[in-house]
């Protein structure tokens, strides 16, 4: 298994979350939250954190509706995913099904006692987080 760190994406219209592994890709840890107006400037600010942490490849959730389809959200999170490929090959992109990791997310939040109005920025990192725990489970 190669050296370095994956990183998970939880993608959003206005804000995303980004979770991290541990290099032996074991452990994901909620790290971080963007806010962003343009997609051009959110790809150049995840291109640096790739560079910087040591990242090998990318997971972005992908919002598959409950029975399966694809909705809007998801073809906006592949057009979302096609240019930050191309801003960050040669390191691989890759889609992880996201159903309900936002209401998980809420869940963990509200079970160490955070209410839902200081949440924001919160859920976004740990619905990252619950992504690549999913996903390094099912490797």
């Amino acid at each position: 298994m190669s050296k370095g760190k994956y990183l998970a994406i939880d993608y959003g219209d206005r804000r995303v979350g980004l979770a991290i592994s541990d290099f032996d890709k074991q452990i994901a840890f909620p790290r971080d939250f963007l806010e962003y107006k343009k997609t051009d400037e959110l790809i150049d600010q995840i291109k640096i954190f790739c560079r910087e942490g040591q990242i090998i490849k990318v997971i972005v959730g992908l919002p598959v509706e409950m029975d399966g389809t694809m909705g809007e959200r998801v073809i906006k999170t592949y057009e979302f995913g096609d240019k930050l490929k191309k801003a960050i090959h040669p390191t691989p992109v890759e889609y992880f099904d996201e159903r309900l990791t936002t209401k998980e997310a809420t869940r963990k939040l509200h079970q160490q006692g955070i209410k839902e109005r200081e949440q924001k920025g919160q859920k976004d990192m740990v619905s990252a987080q619950i992504i690549l725990e999913a996903y390094l489970k099912n490797m």
